[in-house]
């Protein structure tokens, strides 16, 4: 890849980007400061870390919308780049391949211009260790974006010059133990957990979390666990008892949240906020409902008793969302359904704006931007602690013959979460029974935080998912075939190298498995 060389410096006007309250990211110098006069303190050293935050990878078109590209939902916008994605008939020309790429090796290209500077600067060797940690965990997190993507990348000891072309691609397993490296060369030198002051900021459980979770797509199982397990013996983190408010506001500073994107209150463009509420809400909030929930994904919800719509006498057709698993309603609409003083309605149904399915994501909807007149502020959270709990629930019940009690503790935590409190899973369950529980329970409870695409891509499930017919409800509440998609499994497991990186790179590149 070719790429300008940057100026070692993010002066305050991108360094704004930051959380609702006192966050880190809104402590830096005001100044700008030339390359010459930079780099000489500390206070220097943080606020050109503080600007590497910008690129991680975005919360609404890579992150939400993956969603799409599963059984949880499909986008609105047919004719735009997720469209294609959804349907199966993308080409190594998508403008998301690149925007990903761009966005990751922007960032390691300023993790490793920190680690060249770092060395000349004055300050507490601690303090230094700790900063170069932080910059490790970044590195890491970049990489491992770009390897659950698109799988082994080009692993960079050097920024790049202009002109210089990207190098030939590691292979996945080196890429995994490149990310596994420099994770655990960060954990020591970091807190568990950070202090409110510096929230969004890495810890040593973020490292241990992240660890669990290319772990885990790497079928590392023993690794996974046991990374895992260190962040849960640390006792400093739990649930936030209100699954619904867990994702607003209020909750930002929470013990769940192990790693996200922070945004500053009232914010003014896109590197103080986000885009989520703009992409994703209701049109009648202002939103472009970009989102459109499948019924298989409404359906997937049990009911309060804890058996599926099928098994459980308290499902009635006629009012199908009373007595369900109450992360339902925190996390989709339907017709009626109220937010932020207003009834859901579908009457503009499947017309290229509103919702094709009859539904709309509303979990991170914030009902104080009502209008959408302003960018989002809500933080978007990356690694949360029900996550690590239901990886090392999944990764000992791979390892183990059969669960033991430590898998039940662990599902059953996020089930009977004050707000969700959803009966223990039953007793007795085999391997495989338990199994299929936990990939329920994750898909459910981390529906439309980017995760699910990934667990169907390591569980090899994405095709017998995605192919299944699209069904939703029309304003009667009859149901209707929306789509049937296609999907190539010699193919579309991994996203494409950008094709314009496959041209700049003159042959070192080398395209995945059937891309054009």
């Amino acid at each position: 890849m070719k790429i300008k060389q940057y100026i070692p410096l993010l002066a305050a006007g991108l360094l704004l980007f930051a959380s609702c309250n006192d966050s880190f990211l809104e402590r830096t110098p005001k100044d700008r400061q030339s390359d010459a006069s930079f780099w000489k303190d500390g206070n220097d050293a943080q606020s050109y870390v503080n600007g590497i935050y910008l690129y991680l990878v975005q919360p609404e078109n890579h992150t939400i919308m993956t969603d799409c590209y599963t059984d949880n939902a499909v986008p609105v916008h047919v004719g735009a780049e997720q469209g294609a994605l959804s349907a199966g008939t993308s080409t190594s020309s998508n403008p998301h391949f690149l925007q990903l790429w761009n966005d990751a090796y922007q960032g390691i290209r300023r993790c490793l211009v920190y680690k060249e500077k770092i060395t000349d600067v004055q300050m507490n060797d601690k303090d230094k260790a700790q900063l170069t940690a932080e910059v490790q965990f970044l590195e890491a997190f970049f990489y491992s974006t770009l390897l659950k993507y698109m799988g082994g990348v080009p692993v960079l000891d050097h920024p790049l010059a202009l002109n210089e072309t990207m190098p030939a691609r590691k292979t996945a397993e080196e890429t995994y133990d490149y990310i596994v490296g420099l994770l655990d060369k960060a954990a020591p030198n970091l807190p568990m957990k950070r202090a409110v002051v510096d929230h969004g900021k890495p810890s040593a459980g973020a490292c241990y979390a992240l660890k669990a979770r290319v772990a885990f797509y790497a079928h590392k199982y023993d690794v996974a666990e046991e990374a895992a397990a260190k962040v849960m013996a640390s006792k400093q983190f739990k649930l936030y008892d209100n699954y619904g408010d867990l994702f607003q506001p209020v909750a930002e500073t929470c013990d769940e949240i192990l790693f996200d994107r922070e945004y500053i209150e009232n914010p003014k463009n896109s590197k103080e906020g986000s885009k989520i509420g703009l992409f994703f809400a209701p049109i009648m909030m202002g939103g472009w409902e970009a989102l459109s929930p499948t019924q298989d994904m409404v359906d997937a919800y049990p009911c309060t008793d804890g058996k599926s719509i099928k098994e459980s006498p308290l499902y009635n057709p006629a009012k199908p969302f009373e007595n369900r698993d109450p992360r339902l309603a925190f996390s989709i609409l339907w017709k009626g359904a109220q937010i932020a003083g207003k009834a859901y309605d579908i009457k503009q149904l499947g017309d290229g704006s509103h919702t094709r399915t009859g539904y709309c994501m509303r979990k991170y909807m914030n009902p104080e931007n009502d209008g959408i007149n302003n960018y989002d502020w809500t933080n978007f959270i990356y690694i949360r602690y029900a996550e690590v709990l239901l990886t090392f629930a999944e990764a000992r019940n791979e390892r183990l013959g059969a669960p033991d009690q430590q898998v039940y503790d662990a599902v059953n935590e996020v089930r009977q979460r004050p707000s969700v409190n959803l009966p223990a899973l039953p007793a007795g369950l085999n391997k495989d029974q338990m199994r299929t529980a936990i990939r329920l329970e994750r898909r459910l409870e981390l529906a439309f935080e980017g995760i699910h695409l990934f667990d169907t891509r390591s569980y090899k499930t994405t095709e017998k998912e995605v192919t299944k017919p699209v069904m939703g409800v029309d304003d009667s509440g009859k149901p209707f075939q929306v789509e049937v998609r296609k999907f190539n499994p010699s193919r579309d497991y991994l996203w494409a190298i950008p094709l314009k990186e496959i041209d700049l790179a003159k042959g070192v590149l080398k395209q995945n498995p059937n891309w054009d």
